[in-house]
């Protein structure tokens, strides 16, 4: 018991490291390249990487959980675990190709691409950095530490590229081809660790296995795709309703509520694959296992969300600046009123988890749609009234009601487990 806390704890610890990296590469290498590449030159780099990164998410494909779940299920069967890494790999490589074509195809009917076309050609090499990291195999197998040490030798190798080859305004390809390196890099030894780990040969998988790799991971992908849309058309709303400097006033709040909650990303991968097990081997286990989870949840969150609450005008003015005081005072009354929706925060990706390791894919999906459905009648008509606050409090609802709608089809379930 203490040698598996001993490697629970590692991982976590694993997964804050990367989480840290993520956040701090950017504010490392951002900096610098908007001062080398100009407003205009950032800008167009910002693009192609905004661009792009829709077509990671399609590569990735919700592999995220419906491989490692696979993964950790088949841990002990070689040739099981061969044939699903290779089915992962089947349905990635035609991701990727439909990717790039869709991406090439693009890059004739839309201005800014067209006339950067060579970034265009870079860009892929990115892609193919995500096709080939096997995160979801490391994730599987509990094996965290394999993450840590990619995703560090990855940025590293950007940050060192970007430095040496981007030394002026005209080096926007330079400083694409950087990024894209630093993700292929990553691919090719996470790739090479597993491939080593596992003897893996080619071979041809199951017809059956891959399609249903392919109808599973759909499901998860599809609500991962809708999941951002009940918070990110929130801004849209806003504006709709008010003005920009309103939705300023929301945007700083609303990314300090989001990079708090990111705490709940460590802990889910972290536990995810060690709760897939228990589903499959102990029911008992795996049930108390949540229960331990979800207090965890319930006090880091209450200290979370009274820190937010308290310090509200702090962080704000951290982040703002030297900016008018009203603003601020404005900005920070948002943040506030979020503190509320920081308490339920992390129960809706907790439950959603649960509900694939669980099969209940297609619910998922539903739950979504109707949250989506709800946030914009709740926040249409809180922010016409009550303009940013108002919108917060929506924001408030729709995490309190998708968590609840998650733990609600989560625990019809759970009771029929023996």
């Amino acid at each position: 018991m203490m040698q598996h806390r001993k490697k629970l704890a590692a991982n976590f610890i694993s997964l804050s490291l990367v989480q840290g990296l993520s956040i701090l590469f950017p504010l490392i290498t951002f900096p610098y390249l908007l001062r080398i590449l100009g407003i205009e030159g950032f800008g167009i780099f910002t693009l192609i990487q905004t661009f792009i990164m829709y077509f990671d998410l399609l590569v990735s494909f919700g592999f995220g959980l419906t491989a490692t779940q696979q993964v950790s299920g088949n841990t002990n069967d070689t040739h099981r675990l061969k044939q699903i890494i290779a089915s992962v790999y089947i349905i990635k490589i035609i991701l990727f190709v439909f990717s790039v074509l869709v991406f090439f195809t693009c890059s004739f009917f839309i201005a800014y691409l067209r006339e950067h076309f060579l970034l265009v050609l870079i860009s892929p090499l990115y892609l193919l950095g995500n096709l080939l990291f096997p995160d979801w195999y490391f994730q599987g197998i509990q094996k965290m530490r394999n993450i840590t040490i990619v995703a560090f030798t990855s940025k590293l190798t950007a940050l060192l590229l970007i430095v040496f080859l981007v030394k002026n305004p005209n080096d926007i390809t330079y400083a694409v081809l950087s990024l894209s390196a630093g993700n292929l890099v990553a691919g090719m030894i996470g790739f090479m660790i597993m491939a080593r780990a596992i003897a893996f040969k080619i071979e041809i998988p199951e017809k059956s296995l891959i399609q249903t790799m392919f109808k599973e991971s759909g499901y998860v992908f599809t609500s991962i795709i809708l999941a951002p849309l009940y918070s990110s058309v929130n801004l849209f709303v806003l504006q709709f309703f008010t003005n920009p400097l309103m939705v300023g006033y929301y945007a700083i709040a609303e990314k300090i509520f989001s990079a708090v909650g990111m705490l709940t990303n460590i802990v889910n991968r972290t536990f995810y694959p060690h709760l897939v097990q228990l589903y499959n081997s102990s029911a008992l286990a795996y049930k108390r296992n949540i229960s331990v989870i979800t207090r965890f949840f319930m006090i880091a969150f209450l200290l979370l969300a009274v820190g937010q609450f308290l310090g509200a005008s702090f962080i704000v003015k951290l982040l703002a600046g030297k900016a008018n005081p009203a603003d601020i005072d404005y900005a920070s009354g948002i943040l506030k009123i979020m503190s509320l929706g920081l308490l339920f925060s992390p129960y809706p990706s907790f439950f959603f988890q649960l509900m694939i390791i669980q099969g209940q894919k297609k619910e998922s999906i539903k739950n979504i749609i109707a949250i989506i459905i709800c946030n914009l009648v709740t926040g249409s008509i809180l922010s016409y009234f009550y303009s940013g606050k108002g919108m917060a409090i929506s924001l408030c609802l729709t995490v309190f009601l998708i968590g609840l709608l998650n733990y609600h089809s989560f625990n019809r379930k759970l009771k029929t487990l023996p």
